[in-house]
């Protein structure tokens, strides 16, 4: 569909538990490193949130400019892509966000239309993203990447057809904000309201009404103070505990703080994050 100018480089860094341990096995903390690493050796990120437009006027990104980034869900590279940098090298803990990579490439490549590129990445219950994904994008791909796209799980379903639902809701970052979802609907929230709002003021309006006051609650403060409770965003524990210094002493002053930004210093109507975060 697209020629790409530019070469792009995928390598896969060290193991994750040897990224992520630092205590021993038997300790508390050394028990939450593994865990974590346990967690973090499948999808985390379907999707990513740091705005591609921020970091290519930052850098001044043109052509013949070499970058270093890490993989993740692989939605920046594609951005940095457009802007013909001479090489980007994609490094991943993540053997599962490089598969991602290589495939999103490769399904800009071939599918034959913008449109059919928007149903497969864009559009959820397309049911025959996998179809497409056997006829374009398949035949191209590394033998490892296409491994993992196709391994069957328990009941007998290749991890394409996640694109036949609604890919964004898997991964731990999926599952995060789904249980988001239903935390605040616990406390009588709908996070999907806030999409109704038509101006800045609206939005602000909304977050301090209803989104605000949920982090207040004991049981949010209780669950949030277990560094479990962030493995969903692939925040490791040490770099929980340097998060926590950032706000009161609470992650849920943190997080409160985080979602604050997405609701209120954005205009809803051009953040596809907000889109995905809200309105699922």
């Amino acid at each position: 569909m697209t020629d790409l100018s530019g070469e792009l480089v995928f390598r896969r860094g060290k193991e994750v538990g040897k990224a992520v341990y630092q205590n021993r096995p038997l300790s508390k903390a050394g028990v939450s490193e593994r865990l974590f690493a346990f967690l973090f050796s499948g999808l985390v990120y379907p999707q990513i949130w740091e705005d591609p437009d921020v970091d290519m006027d930052a850098m001044q990104l043109d052509q013949g400019h070499r970058i270093v980034t890490i993989a993740s869900g692989g939605c920046n590279i594609l951005a940095y892509l457009t802007r013909s940098p001479e090489r980007i090298d994609a490094v991943d803990l993540n053997t599962a966000h490089i598969a991602l990579n290589r495939m999103k490439l490769e399904a800009v490549r071939h599918l034959p239309s913008q449109g059919d590129l928007f149903r497969f990445f864009g559009a959820a219950e397309t049911r025959h993203n996998s179809q497409a994904y056997d006829r374009f994008i398949a035949p191209h791909l590394d033998p490892v990447s296409r491994h993992y796209w196709e391994h069957r799980n328990w009941r007998r379903r290749r991890r394409i057809a996640v694109f036949d639902r609604n890919f964004y809701q898997t991964g731990l970052l999926g599952l995060f904000i789904a249980m988001g979802h239903r935390t605040a609907k616990f406390f009588g929230v709908d996070p999907a309201g806030i999409m109704e709002a038509k101006s800045l003021a609206d939005q602000r309006r909304f977050f301090n009404e209803e989104l605000a006051p949920v982090f207040e609650k004991p049981l949010l403060k209780w669950a949030t103070s277990r560094k479990a409770s962030l493995f969903g965003l692939g925040i490791p524990p040490a770099q929980y505990d340097s998060l926590i210094t950032s706000g009161d002493g609470t992650m849920a002053s943190v997080l409160k703080a985080r979602l604050e930004k997405l609701a209120c210093d954005f205009p809803l109507e051009n953040n596809y994050f907000a889109w995905q975060a809200f309105a699922r």
